[in-house]
């Protein structure tokens, strides 16, 4: 009797557990409802919406004059405020400008006359491997277009492309080169102090093109993060012979190219 007691509990809890598991198997909602995400943005905007921006650049420099070849990276920086006007009822559409700071530069290498010491306090000009670093602060003023996606869980897909207009506020140059120690003959490296320079043009013009995405943390405020490619449409050096490779009197030529890394705060 007992062993038929047994046997009999011991089915129905074998049935038991079967029907649970195909319970859940035909309703796999019943084990967990998905959290509800809450749209904060609506995507309805005002005309105007003011930002405020800050970008790290790498920096590097395309010569086009014989002798003169990139030699590196640097890194710069971009801060300033950003305006952007709707053109369209929703958050989608817009003319961008704004005012920002740039500080931008490159290395280039090259060989020119260098003053090297020699005993007794004197100097020799001897033809030498230099490696210069060009450093310029600009004023900038950006027209460009950005697009933006409507919302996916509080994201937005944008894409941004334009024109920086910057003028020339500061500009320096400095000089890493050596030499042969004339007491100990090893090889004997100096580096120049950053100097001012005249050699720079006043005007850059720069076109820009990028990707991005925004958060809405409120519905009247947004994060972003954007890479840029910035690629200068005009000479780095003023030409006509204020800055030439000493050599061959040939006029230096260079444009700047960039990647920004543009982090935001827009308010709408």
């Amino acid at each position: 009797m007992k062993k038929i007691i047994v046997c009999f509990l011991t089915i129905l809890f074998g049935f038991s557990i079967a029907f649970a598991q195909e319970t859940n198997t035909q309703n796999p909602k019943a084990k967990r409802t998905p959290k509800e995400v809450i749209i904060k943005d609506e995507g309805l905007g005002h005309k105007l919406n003011f930002g405020i921006s800050f970008a790290p650049t790498f920096d590097w420099m395309y010569p086009a004059t014989t002798g003169f070849a990139n030699d590196g990276v640097i890194i710069g920086m971009r801060y300033g405020f950003n305006i952007n006007v709707n053109l369209t009822q929703r958050k989608s559409f817009y003319l961008s400008t704004g005012l920002f700071s740039e500080h931008l530069g490159g290395k280039m290498k090259f060989v020119d006359y260098i003053a090297v010491p020699i005993p007794v306090g004197s100097y020799t000009v001897n033809a030498t491997d230099i490696s210069r670093t060009y450093r310029v602060n600009y004023l900038t003023i950006p027209i460009g277009i950005t697009l933006k996606s409507k919302s996916l869980r509080n994201f937005f897909i944008l894409g941004n492309a334009g024109i920086y207009n910057s003028l020339r506020l500061k500009a320096t140059n400095s000089d890493t080169y050596a030499f042969t120690n004339w007491q100990t003959g090893e090889p004997e490296y100096w580096t120049k102090s950053a100097t001012p320079s005249n050699e720079v043009a006043m005007i850059k013009e720069s076109a820009y093109a990028g990707l991005g995405v925004e958060y809405s943390v409120t519905r009247n405020m947004r994060t972003g993060l954007t890479v840029n490619y910035v690629h200068s449409l005009t000479n780095y050096f003023k030409g006509k012979g204020k800055a030439q490779n000493n050599f061959t009197h040939e006029d230096q030529i260079a444009k700047l190219g960039y990647l920004e890394i543009v982090l935001n705060i827009n308010f709408f």
